[in-house]
């Protein structure tokens, strides 16, 4: 589906809103080109080569770290020697930015990141080709949640590069020097949280967002719009209780946000020692082990509701340009994300194979963090619908408001509720 001009133009202000998860991040890398040599290797595994071979490819990205750039542009490397394309991985320093940019001149690159929050307002403008019957490998391999989570108004986009879910973080010698053990429910998440919090420390720490607050929403059976994402439903008794519960842990003094005890993000105030537990992703594992290699830390499942446990899954897919759509471009996001490409993507940092078939061998070297994998047998996807940035703003601004005690519960509801309807009609 080609786009249009209009289409495009009304996507520009959907890239700035951000997607309340772990945060995208870049550097200034300059673009790395990896180019075919001469004569291209086989592999038993090995995709088919291009039927246009020497086709040139735009790859573009965020990095969060050298070693992404390094295994990402690896795996591009091999892709080229079997394929006979040469591709060229730019790595952009403001990403949206650059996307939006490169949307409106009609010159997207050849395939790209594109966040699962984002994707809705992506293929509401014609910006993404679905993707062809046949090309991606054993689609069935791929969780469920995740391949929905790029699925729009029935339509399957892209497929996953890898996923995080959120979990309990905690600090062992904490919860040990306290006797408490690590909670597996909402009602001892709470109890844990006033025995561990002292005058230098937290309880229980996490950023007010509905990335994070929405799970106990989850857990407790409700949520903040329906599974379709056409109506608002964050005025139950499920969220009312789940919001309340919250709000209590925090005027009690027994939760804080980060930036009240003076941490940038949840992850840094459990490495300073500020926080016993945190509700975080699995991103935060190679932070401590570079920043704070001496914490001694675990992780559980989050604790579960009145209906069980909740999670998000938030995850990035290669969605290719529908401007530009190629066949060589569909053969290299394949490999990209097909069983081979994505088992040397994700052994190389903490990041979690897409494919059930992956499991088992990335937990042999990832054992401590089977909780989060175990998250996506039942994670929600962070996922809308187009415009609806807008609404998770609110509410986002609201619960800061709610857990200072500057309003009720009833409030929030009735504020969010009335954004978000502006939004769904």
């Amino acid at each position: 589906m080609k786009r249009t001009t209009s289409q495009v133009l009304a996507f520009v202000a959907v890239l700035a809103v951000g997607a309340a998860a772990c945060g995208d991040s870049s550097d200034d890398s300059a673009a790395t080109t990896v180019a075919a040599p001469a004569t291209a290797a086989t592999t038993a595994q090995s995709p088919p080569a291009s039927d246009d071979p020497g086709t040139e490819l735009r790859a573009w990205g965020w990095a969060s770290s050298e070693t992404e750039d390094s295994t990402l542009t690896g795996l591009l490397g091999e892709y080229s020697s079997i394929s006979g394309d040469s591709v060229t991985f730019e790595p952009q320093p403001e990403y949206d930015t650059a996307l939006q940019a490169a949307l409106s001149a009609g010159d997207p690159p050849d395939f790209f990141y594109v966040d699962s929050f984002k994707l809705p307002d992506l293929a509401a403008a014609g910006a993404l080709a679905p993707i062809p019957d046949g090309v991606i490998t054993d689609p069935g391999d791929i969780y469920p949640s995740l391949q929905s989570a790029f699925t729009f108004d029935g339509t399957w986009y892209c497929p996953p590069k890898d996923f995080s879910t959120l979990g309990l973080v905690y600090d062992v010698d904490a919860l040990a020097e306290a006797g408490i053990e690590p909670p597996t429910t909402m009602e001892e998440l709470a109890v844990a949280a006033a025995a561990l919090t002292t005058p230098d420390r937290k309880g229980l720490v996490f950023g007010p967002e509905l990335a994070r607050a929405g799970v106990f929403m989850l857990g407790n059976g409700g949520y903040i719009v329906n599974d379709d994402v056409s109506a608002m439903t964050l005025d139950s008794d499920a969220n009312r209780a789940a919001l309340q519960y919250l709000a209590d842990m925090f005027q009690a003094g027994n939760a804080s946000t980060p930036s009240a005890i003076e941490a940038g993000w949840a992850g840094e105030a459990l490495g300073q020692g500020k926080a016993a537990m945190v509700i975080e992703g699995n991103w935060i594992v190679g932070f401590l082990a570079d920043n704070f290699p001496d914490r001694n830390w675990d992780v559980v499942e989050m604790p579960a509701g009145t209906e069980g446990r909740g999670t998000f899954a938030f995850t990035v897919c290669y969605g290719v340009g529908a401007e530009n759509e190629s066949d060589a471009a569909w053969d290299a996001v394949d490999y990209l994300t097909g069983p081979e490409g994505a088992a040397k993507w994700t052994d190389a940092f903490n990041v979690m194979p897409a494919r059930q078939s992956l499991r088992d061998g990335w937990l042999a070297g990832h054992e401590k963090l089977e909780p989060f994998l175990n998250g996506a047998e039942y994670a929600h996807a962070w996922q809308f619908t187009p415009g609806f940035g807008d609404v998770v703003g609110e509410f986002n601004t609201q619960f800061e408001q709610l857990i200072a005690g500057d309003i009720t519960v009833d409030q929030l509801i009735a504020s969010v509720t009335e954004a978000g309807e502006s939004v769904l009609g």
